[in-house]
């Protein structure tokens, strides 16, 4: 069950993961706009530092203070990526981080308690079934308004709070010297990691840092093509997101094989098939 009374005076530190992209809305012009989240939430906020040499495609966040600090500038911040997404009339999506030894704590005897803190706040919540790769953490991701990811993330902090880890902690880092393609792979695996809905257009490129551009195709069986679609296109998505390459998928046919066209630079052409490969490898483990 969710508490009945949140202590807001409680110290915490909550570990946030958002898309590179999306970071200088965050941070603004000159530190701006992270400067002013500061000040009016009074929270400590860290951001992690980008390195484009290992592929990094998300940032942590560590806001640190009181719950009542901490939940100010959570919200400061869906407001902000709520602004920056108006035209396209989305959801807002935050990605927690959280120790596996307490997620058992928001997900609740028989779902219960997330059951009641979906309808309490009004948000969409999803928990990765695993560990993120590397680390003892399991990513919660909350979709809503800003001002109903606000409630969340109060219960969220709550929990938090009153559940100390148990046993030792290994946090994910998003800057871990693993190669790029099982970061990649390991944070597209988890239901909970699941890109935002507004997605970076497929260039093939970074923004602003044309490269070579490349182009290939694979052959997969159909029966195979729906792991690698997922439902209502959920993996497509992800496989386009994390690896920023153009795919298009054959449309069916009496042939046995579907055929995927990837285009984009060599190391986005190169992550797709690897992100490709890997859904077919998983479900063929559970074939019998």
């Amino acid at each position: 069950m969710l508490p009945e009374q949140i202590k807001e005076d409680g110290n915490i530190s909550f570990r946030i993961l958002l898309p590179s992209r999306d970071i200088g809305a965050i941070i603004g012009r000159k530190g701006v706009t992270i400067n002013s989240i500061r000040e009016d939430s009074e929270a400590k906020i860290k951001i992690s530092s980008s390195d484009s040499d290992n592929g990094t495609y998300y940032r942590e966040v560590v806001l640190t203070g009181s719950i009542k600090q901490v939940v100010a500038a959570s919200h400061l911040i869906a407001s902000r990526l709520e602004e920056n997404t108006a035209e396209e009339g989305e959801d807002v999506r935050l990605e927690v981080l959280f120790p596996n030894s307490i997620t058992g704590a928001v997900i609740g005897r028989s779902g219960e308690t997330i059951k009641e803190l979906r309808s309490k706040t009004n948000t969409q919540i999803l928990i990765s079934h695993e560990v993120l790769f590397g680390s003892t953490d399991r990513s919660i991701c909350v979709s809503g308004t800003a001002g109903d990811i606000k409630e969340c993330v109060r219960y969220l902090a709550a929990i938090l709070h009153e559940n100390p880890t148990k046993g030792n902690n290994i946090p994910f880092r998003v800057n871990s010297p693993h190669h790029m393609h099982l970061q990649r792979a390991g944070r597209m695996m988890h239901p909970g990691s699941s890109p935002p809905r507004r997605t970076i257009p497929n260039s093939g490129f970074a923004k602003g840092n044309p490269g070579p551009s490349a182009n290939d195709t694979m052959a997969v069986q159909k029966e195979f093509i729906g792991c690698v679609i997922g439902k209502n296109g959920i993996k497509i998505r992800q496989i386009r997101d994390l690896s920023q390459a153009q795919i298009r998928i054959s449309s069916p046919s009496d042939e046995p094989n579907r055929t995927i066209s990837i285009s984009g630079t060599p190391d986005a052409v190169s992550t797709a098939k690897y992100l490709i490969n890997y859904q077919i490898n998983n479900e063929l483990k559970k074939s019998p």
